[in-house]
């Protein structure tokens, strides 16, 4: 497949090509393929004018050595040194909104991964209808890392996913420690096919061993999904609330205690169990996706004021590994 000479719609951060039979391809083109509000701006106008333009799917695809290593964390950090909160929860929001746009646009949406597809990029398939990836594609919701949570909808993506599957055994207790177990260890799938056990593919995704091959057979699994396509439903879920996030830190305190997870790693477990597990609902109520994401945003929020958070991120941008502390 060849991209046209000129993109549908551009910027510095990401454009949209034609490649041909009404499929439109999503490519980001910032640093390391991360991902920022300018990428997040051209998403938009895809899914809002590709229809009437005559396109009738989309392709995200990167020509690039990595699909996405997530999220562009250096205005993070500029803003909450600055304490500039309502601007990080406008770009917090921004992403929420962007990829809960894409995941119920009007057309099908395939991801097609390559190489890391790490936090923001991990999120950004998560919400897309399929997936055809290379074998060496690594996933994951590594957000952990940074001293935060996934905050564009990651938590509420794993956690549907388990919720709704058809093999898991009853109960709500073990979608939480499923998707509470991949987040908090900052699990990476070492193939695709790791992947798919961690729920990152689903059954139906396509894993292909030909990397070259990736962007054409996304075309054509898209095309095929464009007859009679739907926009999925969105999904309820009942979480065990209190009594679940009590267990959850109870596995904390035995990981403190192990001397496997540090202080602040039981900050942000603990954040993070009290999104899983629902807030403060509990097992006769059911929580929406908005209900979901608004408790992401609290949780991401209260760890991005944190300054051993910020010391993450800050030891990340210079050093590029995590700090633990």
């Amino acid at each position: 497949i060849k991209l046209k000479s000129k993109p549908i719609y551009s910027n510095n951060s990401a454009s949209v090509w034609d490649v041909g039979d009404g499929v439109a391809c999503l490519e980001f083109h910032s640093k390391m393929n991360s991902i920022n509000t300018f990428t997040l701006m051209v998403m938009e106008k895809a899914v809002k004018k590709l229809p009437g333009d005559g396109f009738k799917a989309l392709v995200i695809y990167n020509e690039g050595s990595n699909f996405s290593v997530g999220a562009n964390v250096v205005p993070l950090l500029v803003v909450a040194k600055l304490h500039i909160w309502p601007l990080l929860r406008l770009i917090l929001g921004q992403g929420q909104k962007t990829l809960a746009k894409l995941r119920f646009s009007p057309f099908p949406v395939v991801g097609a991964p390559s190489g890391m597809a790490l936090g923001g990029g991990c999120e950004t398939l998560l919400h897309c209808d399929r997936i055809v990836a290379h074998s060496e594609t690594y996933v994951g919701l590594v957000e952990v890392g940074l001293g935060l949570i996934p905050g564009w909808g990651g938590c509420k993506e794993l956690i549907g996913r388990w919720f709704t599957s058809k093999n898991r055994p009853g109960g709500p207790m073990v979608p939480v420690m499923k998707a509470f177990e991949t987040i908090a260890t900052a699990k990476v799938a070492k193939s695709a096919f790791e992947a798919r056990d961690l729920m990152f593919l689903r059954p139906n995704d396509e894993i292909i061993m030909n990397r070259d091959r990736v962007l054409s057979k996304a075309k054509i699994a898209a095309l095929k999904m464009a007859d009679n396509y739907t926009p999925p439903e969105p999904y309820e879920v009942s979480l065990p609330g209190p009594s679940g996030r009590a267990a959850l830190e109870m596995a904390l305190r035995d990981f403190t205690n192990k001397g496997i997870a540090t202080p602040h790693d039981v900050t942000i477990g603990k954040e993070l169990a009290w999104v899983l597990s629902g807030g403060e609902t509990d097992v006769t109520e059911t929580l929406s996706e908005k209900d979901l994401l608004k408790l992401e945003r609290k949780a991401f929020m209260r760890l991005a004021k944190t300054p051993k958070s910020l010391a993450r991120v800050e030891h990340m941008l210079k050093k590029g590994q995590p700090l633990r502390n």
